[in-house]
């Protein structure tokens, strides 16, 4: 057995690993985020977003285009659907900074002013944060929030990792937006009316044609012609034949 081969075969598995270790940090930081970029992208059927979060470690993002009435959520990309909201989906937002609220903001009804959060709380915050969350509130029986991790220890190394500073500044200005949405009032789009085709009338039976009360006209009548005589009538004969 070569004395080299252990060596090359060390040598081998060592490069597989590095390739290993490049291309996850790879797929990490450049093909995941692309692939949840042209996800928002294409939900939002081109249209720019006004505020947009792309987390690519925990495979989720979100995004706002008021111009386009859409709110796209992307959680667990890959295994669950995207899901697009509308506007007048959107109910409310919180805030939470090491897993108490800081902020908070919901639609109220119509008659009841906007219920907003301290904007004290979420300006004075320390740079020395563990968690800022991010809680969209939906209209939605089935789901009706979606949470979104801006900002983790665990996060430092990872693809668009911005630190605490700025995760409180992106967490800043999705309080703010969403505020401001929630201040205008709700237009909900009223579909137009389902045309109909039209019914078709029922086929008319042909029936007997009416009487007239007019009378027919009279026919006139035929001329008489005298009978014909027989050759054989004696009685009738002229006399001049026989005399």
């Amino acid at each position: 057995m070569p004395t080299f081969l252990p060596a090359l075969v060390i040598l081998s598995a060592a490069a597989l690993a590095v390739l290993i270790i490049l291309y996850r940090i790879y797929e990490s930081r450049v093909e995941q985020p692309k692939k949840l970029e042209d996800e928002v992208k294409e939900a939002l059927g081109g249209a720019r977003p006004d505020v947009e979060s792309i987390e690519p470690v925990r495979k989720a993002a979100c995004a706002i285009s008021y111009a386009a009435d859409k709110i796209v959520i992307v959680r667990n990309f890959g295994k669950l659907p995207t899901r697009i909201y509308t506007v007048a989906d959107l109910y409310g937002l919180e805030v939470f900074v090491d897993g108490r609220i800081f902020a908070r903001v919901v639609r109220a009804g119509s008659a009841k002013p906007l219920d907003t959060g301290s904007y004290k709380a979420i300006d004075d915050i320390a740079p020395t944060v563990n968690d800022v969350t991010v809680r969209l509130i939906f209209d939605d029986p089935i789901q009706p929030d979606f949470q979104l991790i801006l900002w983790r220890p665990d996060d430092a190394l990872t693809a668009r990792a911005e630190g605490p500073r700025a995760a409180m500044a992106r967490a800043r200005k999705w309080f703010h937006h969403v505020e401001a949405i929630l201040r205008r009032p709700v237009h909900v789009k009223v579909p137009p009316p389902a045309l109909h085709a039209p019914v078709p009338e029922p086929a008319k039976v042909a029936g007997p044609a009416p009487a007239s009360s007019e009378p027919a006209p009279a026919l006139p009548p035929a001329a008489s012609s005298s009978p014909k005589k027989s050759e054989g009538d004696v009685l009738n004969a002229p006399l001049i034949p026989y005399i």
